[in-house]
């Protein structure tokens, strides 16, 4: 099969290939990534492969072990659920880096703000993950900065974004997408603060609700300490 990556450095390009994979569930917990076998299938040399595994193993996508190889890590709801209050303080962040550059972006979110609503009530979930993951990404992007940008794609959301969607199955997955529109409407108005609360608000609820499903099920929270011990 010949090789679809031509743009990106093939280390990044390969990355987000094997994202892509596990995110939509090709890759499952558990599966093995074998270089020699990856790189045959991109006809490609197995330096670049090897290079996206290690880096995908630093961020919590696989795991591995000297002689054992690569494997899909299952993501735990926690990890769920810390990476979004991560992404509660970074996107936020972004918007406001973003500044005035976000309204020259509004077709292109407006855009994405409207596929996602519609892979909603389709219930198409995959799509759902694929346009939300670009919604968000554009206005990271915007931000202008590098060691944000590195930060937020570590997260890793292709990935983690299953584990969200299937608790938003039981809850109403148009609801969560409509979000996105006040989002929208706010960077066309020129409002950055306005945007950037927004999208607080909206990791925050998603939190407090995946929070309420951990609870349901018995999977207790982190004990944290103060700083006065």
């Amino acid at each position: 099969m010949a090789s679809p990556l031509v743009r990106q450095p093939l280390r990044e390009q390969v990355r987000e290939w094997i994202l892509q994979r596990v995110g939509r569930g090709e890759y499952g917990p558990g599966h093995r990534l074998v270089e020699s076998k990856l790189a045959a299938e991109l006809a490609i040399s197995t330096v670049p492969v090897r290079e996206a595994i290690r880096e995908l193993a630093a961020m919590g996508v696989l795991g591995y072990a000297a002689h054992k190889g690569a494997w899909v890590r299952e993501v735990s709801l926690t990890e769920t659920i810390e990476a979004l209050q991560v992404r509660s303080a970074l996107e936020p962040l972004a918007a406001r880096l973003a500044g005035a550059r976000m309204q020259g972006r509004c077709k292109d979110l407006r855009g994405a703000s409207r596929a996602i609503v519609s892979a909603a009530r389709g219930r198409d979930f995959l799509k759902f993950q694929e346009h939300n993951q670009a919604f968000h990404r554009l206005i990271v992007e915007a931000a202008g900065n590098a060691a944000l940008v590195r930060t937020w794609m570590s997260l890793a959301f292709e990935v983690r974004t299953r584990v969200i969607l299937d608790f938003l199955e039981a809850r109403d997955p148009v609801a969560i997408a409509l979000e996105h529109e006040p989002i929208v409407a706010a960077f066309e108005e020129g409002d950055v603060e306005g945007a950037a609360q927004l999208l607080a608000t909206h990791s925050e609820n998603l939190v407090r609700y995946l929070e309420q499903q951990r609870e349901s099920v018995g999977l207790a929270a982190p004990v944290s300490r103060s700083a006065c011990g």
